[in-house]
């Protein structure tokens, strides 16, 4: 499969929907992030720039797109997402902690470190929390199969005991600098 990466917000959100009209939508999400991942991590700068560490770029009800750039050495909470994810990350590097349930409450049982360019996939029962252990904000754009923005989900508190409705403010309130 061919993929032309589209340098827009626009053009890439456009090329994004055309994915999920295949006949493997995974797969087609997969090789454009690929593509993208690989032409914006040869920039010198990000593709877009924003305040804060997250700007929702779109979003449907089979679609959420999302372009983080994470501040160095802050650890975001666990949280789930109910619908599968990727994560392509085209400048500096993340780890992601995954959780298994024990109860109400959460069990850290591994890790992953990830350095760009490259592309995670996240099944929909996926419990995570990130951190950017580096010393520059790292660069990524995320995409979600559904509406994240409307979804029903879980984040835990920064002890990991306590199960709560996903809002965002209290995911950054439970941000913790490292």
């Amino acid at each position: 499969m061919s993929v032309t990466v589209q340098p827009t917000i626009e053009g890439f959100l456009a090329a994004a929907r055309r994915a999920l009209t295949d006949a493997s939508p995974q797969r087609a999400m997969r090789a454009l992030l690929d593509a993208t991942v690989e032409a914006l991590h040869a920039r010198t700068c990000r593709w877009i720039e924003h305040d804060g560490d997250e700007m929702l770029l779109g979003f449907s009800p089979e679609l959420t797109v999302y372009h983080i750039a994470l501040s160095p050495r802050i650890h975001y909470p666990p949280h789930d997402h109910r619908v599968p994810a990727m994560i392509a990350l085209y400048q500096g590097a993340e780890t992601s902690f995954s959780y298994r349930r024990n109860g109400r409450a959460l069990v850290r049982a591994d890790w992953h470190d990830h350095a760009a360019p490259c592309v995670a996939a996240l099944p929909a029962d996926a419990i995570h929390s990130v951190v950017n252990l580096g010393d520059v904000r790292s660069a990524a754009i995320h995409v979600y199969f559904g509406d994240l923005t409307a979804v029903e989900r879980s984040i835990w508190d920064a002890d990991l005991r306590e199960e709560r409705r996903f809002d965002n403010r209290f995911y950054f309130e439970q941000a913790r600098n490292l």
